[in-house]
């Protein structure tokens, strides 16, 4: 669904959480997407569990 969003032109933010456990083998968000992505990043923040971060999508080439 977000490569949906993405290359329909209608994602402006994306926030994205990586936990440091492996259950199976996972998913690749950006896999097989064909547009390049200009992501800012406007916030970081991380616990024990996790690390979030928080991207403005400046342009999409």
């Amino acid at each position: 669904m977000i490569r949906q969003g993405l290359a329909a032109g209608v994602v402006d933010e994306l926030a994205i959480s990586t936990a440091p456990v492996v259950l199976g083998g996972g998913k690749l968000l950006f896999a097989g997407f064909g547009q390049d992505l200009d992501l800012e990043i406007l916030g970081t923040w991380s616990s024990p569990y996790a690390t979030h971060v928080h991207y403005a999508l400046a342009a999409a080439c």
